[in-house]
């Protein structure tokens, strides 16, 4: 079976409730569910590269992967300049396939395993982190955004406010209606709490609540922000939508690549030389927090891990100029 014909590259299937009978159907429907869809699209199309490759080279690309196939395809990619994430996305794509095909992924032989980490030994570099968009830097970003009556303009603040502010991945933002938005007072503060139905790490969709808080500065708060996005936005679909050229609005909601886009732009309208992402919303807001003194609780509350292994990164990372015995050593 060659890679167009895989588990992650199969159309979505919607089960015809009366027939029973159809099972096969149903069982690869959910299946292929229990992928989230951003690595189904990634897994396809390192997929169809490694297919390319084999194209050009003369190459079977029948599955099962010949051990070989892989070993050389590895080179190549190494021989390339290729990261780090770029291979292994690629080796668990692959691998992922095999396994849902009931067949011994080639990632298991000896073979492929010593090829890899000769690769890691020779090639092998730290995992690229983007800059983290802390308070200071989002403030500047902010600012940075003219403060007129454009509907673009208004929602990249509110998108940057509030990505950050509720330490969102890109991927959630997207995914927000006007209906999972619910306005709360506690004293005399005006709390906003928005729904968010299913993330990265909560594939059973199990959902949690993030709460967001206002600011001093009106300039700069996520929920007043927010507020004069909505006034122009309306009060049902989704949240943060297209416009076309000319302001013009539509109902089409925004997708991950549109996030990361918007930050990144409003980073270089900005002058900063900072390698910013939408990601860098999110790891700014943990960043911030440390800093702060939060606890991890109380961060892990709102950015929704679920353990302290990957949020502690942040801090070892605060730790190494926080806490250094080599500040004002000389």
């Amino acid at each position: 079976m060659d890679a167009d014909n895989s588990l992650v590259t199969v159309e979505k299937y919607t089960p015809d409730v009366s027939d029973l009978s159809d099972y096969s159907g149903r069982i690869r429907y959910l299946v292929e569910a229990s992928v989230a869809s951003e690595t189904r699209r990634a897994y396809t199309s390192r997929l169809k590269r490694f297919a390319c490759w084999c194209n050009e080279k003369g190459l079977s690309c029948t599955y099962p992967i010949a051990p070989e196939i892989l070993a050389m395809y590895i080179t190549d990619m190494a021989v390339d300049g290729l990261s780090n994430a770029t291979i292994t996305q690629t080796m668990a794509a692959i691998s992922t396939t095999h396994k849902a095909q009931g067949l011994t992924s080639p990632t298991e032989s000896l073979l492929v395993k010593k090829v890899l980490k000769g690769f890691w030994r020779e090639y092998g570099t730290a995992h690229k982190k983007h800059d983290a968009a802390t308070v200071e830097v989002v403030r500047y970003l902010l600012k940075s955004i003219p403060d007129d009556n454009s509907p673009k303009n208004i929602r990249d603040k509110a998108i940057i406010a509030l990505g950050f502010a509720g330490a969102f991945r890109r991927s959630e933002l997207c995914a927000i209606d006007v209906e999972h938005l619910k306005w709360v007072f506690r004293g005399t503060q005006e709390i906003l709490l928005i729904e968010v139905e299913r993330s990265k790490t909560d594939q059973e969709g199990r959902g949690m609540t993030k709460a967001i808080f206002p600011s001093q500065d009106k300039t700069v708060s996520p929920t007043e922000l927010l507020k004069r996005w909505l006034n122009i936005r309306g009060s049902y679909g989704a949240l943060f939508t297209r416009i076309l050229k000319g302001e013009h609005m539509t109902d089409e909601r925004l997708t991950p690549q549109s996030v990361r886009l918007i930050v990144k732009q409003t980073a270089a309208r900005a002058g900063l030389s900072l390698d910013l992402t939408a990601h860098s919303l999110r790891s700014g807001f943990v960043t911030t927090a440390i800093r702060q003194g939060k606890t991890e609780r109380s961060i892990m509350n709102q950015t929704g891990h679920r353990s302290t292994q990957v949020l502690r990164e942040y801090f070892l990372r605060e730790d190494a100029i926080e806490d250094n015995a080599a500040d004002n050593i000389i």
